[in-house]
């Protein structure tokens, strides 16, 4: 869904009410890669731990590809249009849901529960929230437009047979840029997470932490 207020009110049009939000799933994503490296989680049989990778390997790279998809649409457009095409029919918040995607292949690549849970549930409350934020200024800039949608739009859970392509979209090349610059830091904090876990299950360092 298209949020064409992202900027405060109070503050100056420069600054995006999502920095906090950015900062903070940033923050995190390198805290889990800090604590998978001094980390002890259980014991897997190799079959198991290998199946596991492969896991968050698929999970994260559908996340990757399907904000690509979702900016093509949006790219460009969410400051000034309510978008409900493409992924955006099927549900409203799909760049959200695949963040919360991606989030948790990157928990599953700590091969730890403890930290893929938490991931999980503390991505869930920020989208959760600005889900809610986007949609209180949408409801407000296009009242009978953004109620029909939400009316038959889920707002996390894609209703596949919604789903609508048009024959044509007009793409933005320099805007569409972020979403591959997003996706390669997506697969980089991937690369970091499995290569800490690994360095050190080697005895590259000690564990300091037994979180399973």
């Amino acid at each position: 869904m298209a949020y064409a207020g992202r900027y405060n009110r109070g503050a100056s049009m420069t600054t995006s009410a999502s920095t906090p939000r950015l900062r903070l799933t940033l923050l995190w994503y390198l805290g889990l890669v800090a604590v998978t490296a001094v980390n002890q989680p259980a014991s897997l049989p190799a079959r198991a731990a290998a199946g596991l990778d492969a896991l968050a390997l698929l999970v994260v790279g559908a996340a990757v590809l399907g904000r690509i998809w979702c900016s093509v649409f949006i790219a460009g457009r969410k400051d000034t249009e309510l978008v409900v095409s493409g992924p955006y029919s099927a549900c409203r918040h799909p760049l959200y849901l695949l963040s919360v995607l991606g989030g948790t292949g990157l928990g599953l690549a700590t091969h730890s529960a403890t930290l893929t849970t938490a991931t999980v549930l503390l991505l869930w409350l920020l989208f959760g929230r600005a889900a809610s934020a986007e949609e209180a200024f949408l409801a407000s800039r296009h009242p009978r437009q953004f109620a029909e949608y939400a009316a038959g739009t889920p707002r996390f859970w894609p209703r596949f047979d919604r789903y609508r392509v048009p024959g044509a979209v007009e793409v933005r090349p320099p805007v569409l840029w972020k979403a591959f610059v997003d996706a390669g830091a997506f697969l980089l904090l991937l690369a970091l997470v499995v290569a800490m876990r690994q360095l050190r299950g080697a005895g590259a360092w000690p564990a300091w932490l037994v979180l399973p």
